[in-house]
Formats: C-alpha cells, sequence, structure tokens
C-alpha cells in the first residue's frame, strides 16, 4: 500500500494527461480487478475527474486499482468516408514530452486492435507505470 498523497498522485497524473490531450494519443488502461487484471479498449481519454481516480477510454477507475496506462506510439488519420486508413508514427513526440514528467514508462513491442479498422497490428507501445497501485496479495 502507497503512503502517497492525493496531491502526488495528481503531480505524477496530471502532466500525462495534458500530454494525451495535447498530443492527442491512444490509450488504454490496465487495472486489477480482484484477482485477475483487465485491459481497457483503446481510446482517446486520459484525465484525473477527482482525487483519487484515473478517468481512461472505459470510465473511471480507482488510482489504486491501476496497473499501467498504455500509450500506443503510432495514430490513425484516415479511415472513413473513402479516405484510406493511415497509422502515423508519433513516439518521438510522445517521448518527447514525457521527458518533462514523473512518468516511469517502458517502451515495448507490441500489438493493437481497434475495432472496424485493424486487429493486431504491430505497434511499440509506452507502458507507463502507476506508482500509486495497492499491490495484490498473495
Amino acid at each position: 500500500m502507497t503512503t502517497e498523497t492525493p496531491d502526488a498522485e495528481a503531480a505524477y497524473w496530471s502532466p500525462i494527461c495534458q500530454l494525451r490531450s495535447e498530443l492527442k494519443f491512444w490509450v488504454r488502461m490496465i487495472w486489477r480487478e480482484g484477482s485477475s487484471i483487465q485491459e481497457g479498449h483503446w481510446g482517446m481519454l486520459l484525465t484525473i475527474p477527482v482525487k483519487g481516480y484515473l478517468e481512461g477510454p472505459g470510465g473511471p477507475i480507482p488510482l489504486r486499482h491501476v496497473e499501467r496506462v498504455e500509450v500506443s506510439t503510432n495514430t490513425i488519420k484516415g479511415g472513413l468516408a473513402g479516405r484510406p486508413l493511415q497509422l502515423i508514427d508519433v513516439k518521438d513526440e510522445i517521448l518527447q514530452g514525457l521527458e518533462g514528467t514523473r512518468a516511469i514508462w517502458t517502451l515495448q513491442d507490441g500489438t493493437w486492435t481497434m475495432d472496424r479498422f485493424f486487429t493486431d497490428e504491430p505497434v511499440q507501445l509506452i507502458r507507463i507505470a502507476n506508482p500509486f497501485q495497492v499491490k495484490a496479495r498473495a
């Protein structure tokens, strides 16, 4: 269990939420529900609606349950109204923005699925750890 305050949580996550808003990258949250790990769907929302919660594409989750936030290093352009779908690499912009935050992150290869557009597209994921999660008891 963490001894950090909600102000420390906001100091950690607010700059990341702001960066998401500025660069418009895709995110999903990974959280613990009981003894299982849940993966949210990809979307464009990341905010702190109230102290102690992080809200992503699937709604608000108590920060103590959030394992990490994953960021796609690609963004989508086109794909609607007959325009061809393009995946645009925004990794450098995201990594440059993360330099000015307290984020604890890793870069890993993974896949990205967007319903109605593509399935299991190879992508590099930026995994931002949540240092405020409550670890599950063994």
